[in-house]
């Protein structure tokens, strides 16, 4: 153990500001009222904050956090935890304490930054930690980079107290209500929700401030009105567009069916149907979710346009038929089916929704017949109020695509006669390398146009061609022309002069990802990609949803794999792990892990842990599907690429965890014993085998390595003096390469991992479920272990060791809930203590149980 203090290094940091202070001579140190500042930083995951924010070499990113208190006599200190000297500043916005910093360190390698606050006028201080980590480079890691920088210039750049609502913030020009857009505010709070971060999220996260204050600005800009009956144009007469019969239909009055259904999309993004409006008029103010979200689902069927052809919408009710406008009022509407609202019917009877079957006639009058099934004709495309193309034909097109989306028409399922799938696909697809042609223009390039190409991912992300409310996304667009010259291509993560995952042969253009990462701007905006500027406030919410491939979702599932080892050798065993795949949902988990082994679309195995050898030299990339436990399920793939090479090779690290310290526990073992070295006992001739000499741990983020040593040290005194809280520890393993290979002329190799340390007091859930009863009874060559079941547990990790107090190996895994175990592989006449922890779907270890101990027996 480091002989340093626990604590010290925080101690350091809070005094940071007075020590700085003379460089900030203007403010004289004056007594005051004591006032303690209240700290946050910004998760990378809303719901696991120790999830650390990503980097990679050579990238500045920018440190986030916020205050409780700004003023000349506040002072900000960002140390970096990488030994760089911190930050230092006067807290000038309480809502927006930054700093930009390059990290440089091998990948893996996790930095404990912090951001302490001091009020120079008394010395109080208070500081709070945010974690990054060192990522190779790649297209993922990029766009979580970009992601994050988006949401923080958001999060900076909301308007705080906009009139009369003193709690409320908005994204409206200077903070007015009336200047502005109201679908920015809504467009922008929706780019967070989708990325976890929510209205009843953690106190600690400043973005659920954020996001609470612009949904009550969202409410009061909803307006209510009577609805009476609507035309209906698919069988004469009329039909009652009022579902659940109260006689209100809710809206936004500015530009009607843009505003509308973005707000709508927003309310259902939140993924609570069952909280109450905090703000709003009357008819809006106290009433659930779902209940708004159902007026404005009668609103916008009874504004579908009732004469010929009729089916689509316009920017007044009832105004005309307009393929732009119309697929707000789509999007709108799917989102508000996943989110419990429902069409109204013919007459009430159970016929196909009289919504979408009109739509459909609308889709058929607009779009350019294709001639299937040739497509040779070079129509597919919609046009803008007619088949016309006068404007856009990318975005009008796209925005046809989300309508069939709601319409349940998709790849082999466009009815004869159209509207047709295939067709508008195959145009997009025909003309999706225009950007090389016509860069940076709106009108001709794809890319270039943030509306209709958001527009086009709403619609390969939501397609759902029998229209049963699961969708079916699309990974590979694709042209349906005969004889065409374009392959499938990966819409989201091609990368030009990169093999492309969908057609095998290297990109002639880029996807999404990279086309967004490559027009961020340094401050972490998107702007200019537009046909016109009132479109440009649209572009960095939409971006950020872009790029986590999310439309409305209350966040998504996150997949995460991991190889131990990797790099390998031939024939090794490796253990695949994808338990730190997660959802940023907090009310939603992960139900299912699927694994292929060989990149050939096959789901080889299933569950969080699996193992797999490979037989050759080589790099084999390992698939990974996650699928979570919403209704319709969603699902995210990630990959690990398994490098089988030739010693001398570096080791895993194997960090365990997530750790939950319990107060009676007697003893916090961290355990590293699963690092392996996949070149164990290899040498060159007359030379000793490689194996792992050290395990050295890093418990504070500094990156030295020195807080702790051995595979399984005891860190109860350390965490102890930290207090309750959440952190996050890292291991380093080395070897012994350069007496082991001397020829390579390497020196020893090393391995790093990072996990999570959780410590809890004594009342929380977590401990409170700690089984207290397990009993061990010897008997002749075995012992017996029983205890108390808890609920809700899916298994057990039995552990033993000859020490008393510990540490312990783990010796046996219950395939159920039993809560029993007989350990048949004791020597008779040796003591043996054990401890058994409660195991949670993933993999992870909840809780650690009392020490049993008994001693074998002859009889």
């Amino acid at each position: 153990m480091n002989s340093k203090k626990p604590g010290a290094k925080r101690a350091s940091l809070a005094t940071l500001g007075v020590l700085a202070a003379g460089a900030f001579g203007a403010f004289a140190v004056l007594p005051a009222q004591a006032v303690m500042p209240v700290v946050k930083t910004v998760p990378w995951v809303a719901t696991h904050p120790q999830i650390p924010h990503s980097t990679y070499p050579g990238r500045a990113v920018r440190l986030k956090g916020t205050s409780s208190q700004q003023g000349a006599n506040f002072q900000y200190a960002w140390d970096f935890g990488d030994g760089s000297a911190p930050a230092l500043g006067v807290v000038s916005d309480m809502n927006a304490i930054d700093a930009s910093h390059t990290y440089a360190g091998p990948a893996g390698q996790v930095w404990s930054a912090r951001l302490t606050v001091t009020d120079l006028n008394t010395g109080q201080a208070a500081s709070r930690t945010y974690y990054v980590e060192m990522k190779t480079k790649s297209l993922e890691v990029e766009a979580n980079v970009a992601i994050d920088e988006g949401l923080w210039y958001l999060h900076k750049t909301q308007f705080r107290s906009p009139g009369a609502c003193s709690d409320c913030s908005n994204w409206q020009q200077g903070g007015a209500a009336s200047s502005g857009y109201h679908g920015v505010t809504a467009a922008n709070l929706n780019a967070f929700m989708v990325n976890g971060h929510q209205v009843a999220g953690s106190a600690d996260n400043p973005y659920a401030e954020t996001v609470t204050r612009g949904m009550r600005f969202l409410f009061t800009q909803l307006s209510a009105r009577g609805i009476g009956s609507q035309a209906d144009g698919l069988n004469g007469g009329t039909y009652n567009p009022d579902v659940n019969g109260n006689g209100l239909a809710i809206y936004n009055a500015q530009n009607e069916a843009y505003q509308t259904g973005m707000l709508l999309s927003t309310i259902v993004a939140s993924g609570t149907p069952n909280a109450i409006a905090p703000t709003g008029p009357a008819n809006v103010f106290g009433r659930k979710y779902i209940d708004i979200a159902q007026d404005i689902v009668d609103n916008i069927s009874y504004c579908q346009f009732d004469t010929a052809p009729g089916g689509g919408w316009y920017y007044s009710c009832n105004g005309y038929d307009d393929n732009s406008i119309s697929q707000w009022m789509a999007i709108g509407l799917l989102g508000a089916r996943s989110f419990g609202a429902q069409l109204p019917q013919h007459g009430g009877a159970p016929l196909p929704n009289v919504v979408p079957e009109w739509n459909k006639v609308w889709l058929r009058n607009s779009q350019v017949a294709a001639n299937p099934p040739a497509y040779n004709n070079g129509g597919g495309y919609f046009g803008y109020q007619g088949v016309s193309n006068v404007w856009g034909p990318y975005a009008v097109t796209a925005s046809g695509m989300v309508q069939l989306v709601m319409d349940g028409i998709g790849r082999g399922s466009s009815p004869a006669g159209g509207p047709s799938w295939e067709g508008a696909e195959t145009f997009m697809r025909e003309n999706w390398g225009n950007d090389l042609i016509y860069p940076g223009n709106p009108y001709y390039s794809i890319k270039a146009y943030y509306y209709g190409l958001f527009s086009f991912t709403k619609a390969m992300l939501l397609h759902d061609p029998d229209g049963d409310g699961i969708p079916n996304p699309i990974a590979c667009l694709a042209s349906f022309r005969q004889g065409t010259d374009k392959p499938p291509t990966d819409w989201y993560g091609a990368e030009k002069g990169k093999i492309d995952s969908c057609s095998g042969q290297a990109a002639t253009s880029d996807g999404i990802a990279r086309t967004l990462i490559r027009d961020q701007n340094g401050a972490g905006y998107w702007s200019g990609h537009n046909y016109e500027g009132q479109q440009y406030p649209f572009e960095t919410a939409w971006a950020i949803m872009m790029l986590n491939r999310t439309v409305f979702e209350s966040g998504v599932p996150v997949a995460v794999a991991k190889a131990i080892p990797n790099p390998a050798v031939v024939g090794q065993t490796i253990t695949l792990d994808g338990a730190d795949s997660f959802h940023q949902d907090g009310a939603r988990s992960i139900k299912s892990w699927q694994w292929d082994f060989n990149n050939d679309g096959i789901w080889d195995a299933t569950g969080p842990v699996v193992t797999r050898s490979f037989p050759a030299l080589g790099n084999y990339p390992v698939n990974l599907r996650v699928t979570d436990d919403a209704t319709p399920e969603k699902s995210a793939t990630t990959t690990v690429v398994v490098q089988v090479s030739i010693p001398p090779l570096a080791p895993s690290a194997n960090a365990n965890g997530p750790y939950n310290f319990c107060p009676a526990t007697a003893k916090w073992f961290l355990d590293g014993t699963g690092s392996v070295n996949p070149d164990q006992g290899q040498s060159e001739p007359g030379r000793p085998g490689d194996t792992i000499q050290s395990y050295a741990w890093d418990l504070n983020g500094s990156g030295q390595f020195n807080g702790a040593t051995g595979p399984q040290p005891d860190v109860k005194a350390y965490f102890q003096g930290l207090g309750v809280g959440n952190y996050v520890v890292q291991l380093k393993v080395t070897d012994t390469t350069a007496s082991s290979f001397p020829s390579s002329g390497l020196g020893n190799l090393s391995g790093v991992a990072r996990a999570d340390v959780n410590v809890r007091d004594a009342g929380d859930p977590a401990c409170a479920a700690c089984i207290a009863n397990l009993a061990a009874r010897a008997k002749p060559g075995k012992i017996q272990l029983t205890w108390s079941h808890v609920a809700g547990v899916d298994s057990y990790n039995v552990y033993r060791s000859t020490l008393n107090g510990g540490p312990y190996s783990l010796i046996g895994k219950t395939l159920s809930n039993y809560a029993t175990w007989l350990d048949a592989t004791v020597v008779n006449g040796t003591s043996y203590h054990y401890v058994v922890r409660r195991v949670a779907a993933n993999s992870d270890e909840l809780c650690q149980s009392n020490q049993a101990s008994a001693t074998a027996t002859n009889r």
